[in-house]
């Protein structure tokens, strides 16, 4: 598949999903709100328990008192703030897998079914369906990340030594060593990231189109990047694209504000039409991997052709049922042509 067909089944099936970025947006809100009202709560059980000295306290915080508080009775209200911040940012990362693995879900089924039409309740069902394998895919991939990155910033350690170690004899060569390790390890740093990214795309796209277990899916995903350098080309060019778009977006956000008075007035309604083309081009980020992924990894063909070559496959088969031998059956390819 060319990268031209895999944006146009891309579009084609982000299309289909249309309601996608508004389920996004709302599921932001959703979470923006939940935070806004954890907050408030956990200030008010701590003035209830505390008092309002606690708030002055707070007020005058700097770092020459800070240790004075923590050694003082507040120092269980910061271990139960903490506490409760932790367990809704997990509350919260639970929801956005949750609407991911919905998402990807009717992606992909809008990219095999030509005659998909997305509905609120199969969204939910597809989200109660990936939730379990995406939670433990992304899980394996970003530990294993982490772990690169720990070992990076180790091997960090000795190098800096070298370095100081250099500068009292060879001044020119500490200096080359050091630029020359900045450059690699922003190399590095950039293949493990974008490598990262791509290999949950493309790992997700295997779970849903495969099937795959989420540790298959983690060690498939690696091998097909090294065995189809232009599927990680591609992703970097869906990234460009993007963040190109993204960054138009912004500029014209900044643009709209600085008008006199008109630009006031209609910031906040064109502020959410931005958000909404936001979350829509993040829905057609994953449809047009998808789409590459299907195209040339995948089952089959993608949503464009899908309806015409099951239509030539039962012509195919009628055909073979009638002039060709049993040991001739017909290729749905030549039904296509």
């Amino acid at each position: 598949m060319s990268y031209k067909e895999a944006f146009y089944n891309g579009f084609y099936s982000a299309n289909k999903n249309i309601m996608l970025p508004l389920i996004k947006m709302a599921a932001q809100y959703i979470l923006l709100i939940g935070l806004v009202i954890v907050s408030i709560i956990s200030v008010l059980g701590a003035v209830l328990m505390f008092g309002t000295g606690m708030l002055a306290a707070l007020k005058g915080f700097n770092m020459e008192n800070a240790g004075a508080l923590l050694s003082s009775k507040y120092l269980i209200l910061v271990v139960v703030l903490a506490v409760v911040l932790l367990f809704y940012v997990l509350i919260a990362s639970l929801a956005v897998l949750f609407v991911y693995g919905g998402e990807c879900g009717m992606i992909a089924r809008g990219i095999k079914e030509a005659d998909f039409k997305f509905e609120l309740g199969d969204f939910f069902i597809e989200g109660k369906r990936y939730f379990g394998p995406v939670f433990w895919f992304t899980s394996i991939v970003w530990s294993a990340a982490l772990i690169v990155l720990l070992l990076l910033a180790a091997s960090a350690i000795p190098l800096v030594s070298i370095i100081n170690s250099l500068e009292g004899t060879s001044a020119g060569l500490s200096t080359f060593i050091a630029v020359l390790s900045v450059l690699a390890g922003s190399v590095v740093l950039f293949f493990l990231f974008t490598g990262t990214l791509a290999v949950t795309m493309y790992g997700t796209a295997m779970m849903i189109f495969n099937g795959v277990t989420a540790r298959q899916a983690s060690n498939d995903a690696v091998k097909v990047l090294f065995r189809r350098p232009s599927a990680f080309g591609f992703y970097l060019l869906c990234v460009v694209v993007y963040f190109a778009v993204a960054m138009i977006i912004a500029g014209s956000t900044v643009a709209i504000v600085a008008i006199p008075v008109i630009g006031t007035i209609i910031v906040i309604p064109y502020h959410l039409l931005v958000q909404v083309v936001q979350s829509y081009l993040a829905v057609l980020f994953i449809a047009v991997l998808f789409s590459y992924y299907y195209g040339v990894e995948g089952q089959g063909r993608t949503a464009a052709t899908f309806g015409m070559t099951t239509h030539a496959i039962d012509i195919s088969a009628e055909a073979g049922g009638q002039g060709q031998s049993p040991s001739h059956p017909a290729a749905p390819d030549e039904g296509a042509h």
